[in-house]
């Protein structure tokens, strides 16, 4: 076995087999919770969609929306004038390029304002079902760290290497534990090492 099976491996005996389910929801939904997403905590993010959807919940709608309007319903998530002309410029797209659908190729999906490979993966797994991981700060961390990915290695370049070393039925499990694990063992300052259920196999382990 490589060394990201039995990283998986270690991570499904901690957190068990049954954990991270993939939360399927509308491709639509999917692509503006993870553009609300950014650079704000999760609940915040979740609260600014639960508004905005139940003010407009498609990009026809949310089109018609006075712009004023659109950022005072997502000011939860912060940067909010930024992330407003994100969501305008991609519902925009999306009416004139794909008949106000949200595209399922990934390529297509990159090519929207606001959309980077993380959103994209993201509205792929939860939006279509498709298998991915969708790198974050926390995965990009755990994964340089611990030895699964070469130190400099750039995001594109930590999926590219979990993804050809796991099979399609690993990746959605491997994303959530990555994840998780950044948050609670491997964090940016003070990580817990010593408690960590990768510390026998990560590179940079250290006590604490």
């Amino acid at each position: 076995m490589n060394k990201v099976g039995n990283v998986l491996e270690a991570l499904r005996r901690h957190y068990g087999k049954e954990a991270f389910k993939v939360a399927r929801e509308p491709p639509f939904r999917a692509l503006i919770g993870c553009i609300l997403s950014q650079r704000t905590r999760d609940e915040n993010a979740s609260k600014a969609t639960d508004t905005l959807f139940a003010a407009a919940s498609t990009p026809q709608e949310i089109l018609a929306l006075e712009p004023e309007t659109l950022r005072r319903l997502i000011k939860t998530s912060g940067y909010y004038n930024q992330k407003a002309k994100h969501i305008t410029g991609a519902c925009r797209a999306l009416v004139e390029d794909f008949k106000g659908e949200t595209p399922a190729i990934r390529a297509e999906l990159l090519s929207l304002p606001g959309v980077g490979p993380k959103t994209a993966d993201i509205v792929l797994s939860y939006g279509y079902g498709e298998p991915a991981i969708a790198v974050d700060t926390h995965i990009h961390r755990v994964s340089r760290r611990v030895g699964l990915a070469e130190p400099e290695a750039t995001p594109e370049e930590v999926k590219e290497a979990l993804e050809s070393a796991l099979p399609r039925r690993d990746w959605g499990y491997t994303d959530g534990a990555l994840l998780q694990l950044g948050k609670d063992f491997c964090k940016q300052t003070k990580p817990k090492c010593g408690r960590c259920p990768l510390r026998e196999l990560c590179d940079n382990e250290k006590s604490d």
